[in-house]
């Protein structure tokens, strides 16, 4: 009896050591499965080291964490070519200005690259920004930066990894031109439209993305250059040779830079522009201009188009 009651004592607790071992198996499984979030991978992937510096100086973390989101994250080299290529070149700038930046690049929704259509695609950012997505059938490019990773999945949303920081888009293309010191003559010529064309002051002053306009604006020494000595020059020129100028420096749509190809533009006065593009450069010509316009600046994105700085006032 005492040898037969040893024996199953010693099954018992067999039996109860291996079902704790299981058990504790079990628990380290259900960790490891834990869905990991935005803010762990961008923490864990080699790929976003400036971006985890950016994110850790800001104290940025826990916007990555929020439910349902989307983050267009920008790798090492999109750091790079913008000119923040080490810790020490992003903590020069302000907190609150590289907090903006990441806050540009988040969606407040889940978007897969499937569920993006062909062609154009105009995106509200966090920010209420927005960036304009162009879909073919073998690239994605999201403001000019080239989609070269795409939907890593996350517990609370996709990652898109792309190769250019996205800069905050202005409300509109008239903040966009108030806000550089070097367009203020063109500022004050599109004041003037307020008799002659209200329809185009209504198109590049509004916030919405639904009148897209792009904008060749001229910088103030190109007006200059076309006879515009000053201000003032531009406020006694009459409204409605102003109006014929200026519409003949706007496209309807968002063409960015990258999208640009020898060809023919139409302008919104029914005109026409002539493109030449070589090896990844693009100018600008008007019918009467002698030469080619340079654009010094591309791509400034607003909530209801694009401006390309040029170095020419456009003649039709």
């Amino acid at each position: 009896m005492n040898r037969f009651m040893t024996q199953w004592l010693l099954r018992v607790a067999l039996f109860f050591i291996l079902g704790t071992s299981l058990t504790g198996c079990g628990n380290e499984d259900e960790q490891v499965a834990v869905p990991r979030t935005i803010a762990d991978r961008v923490q864990e992937d080699d790929q976003f080291q400036l971006l985890r510096a950016a994110t850790n100086y800001a104290a940025f973390g826990g916007a990555f964490k929020s439910a349902n989101m989307t983050l267009l994250a920008p790798n090492n080299d999109a750091f790079v070519a913008a000119g923040l290529g080490s810790e020490a070149a992003i903590r020069a700038l302000p907190q609150a200005q590289v907090r903006a930046l990441l806050t540009h690049h988040m969606l407040y929704a889940p978007l897969s690259t499937s569920a993006i259509p062909s062609g154009q695609t105009t995106v509200q950012t966090a920010d209420n920004g927005v960036v304009f997505i162009n879909k073919t059938a073998s690239t994605l490019y999201i403001n000019g930066a080239k989609l070269v990773q795409s939907d890593i999945q996350t517990a609370n949303g996709p990652i898109q990894v792309i190769d250019k920081l996205l800069s905050p888009s202005q409300s509109s293309l008239l903040a966009t031109i108030d806000a550089n010191q070097d367009l203020t003559f063109l500022s004050a010529a599109v004041k003037r439209l307020a008799v002659a064309n209200p329809t185009l002051l209504t198109a590049l002053s509004s916030t919405s993305s639904g009148n897209l306009v792009t904008l060749f604006a001229p910088t103030n020494d190109a007006f200059r250059a076309a006879g515009y000595s000053s201000i003032n020059a531009i406020e006694s020129t009459s409204s409605q040779t102003l109006s014929s100028l200026l519409s003949y420096h706007a496209v309807s749509g968002s063409l960015l830079s990258y999208q640009f190809q020898t060809g023919v533009l139409t302008t919104l006065n029914g005109a026409r522009l002539t493109v030449f593009t070589n090896t990844g450069t693009a100018t600008i010509k008007g019918n009467r201009n002698s030469t080619s316009a340079n654009i010094k600046q591309a791509d400034l994105i607003s909530n209801n188009g694009v401006i390309h700085i040029v170095d020419q006032v456009l003649l039709p």
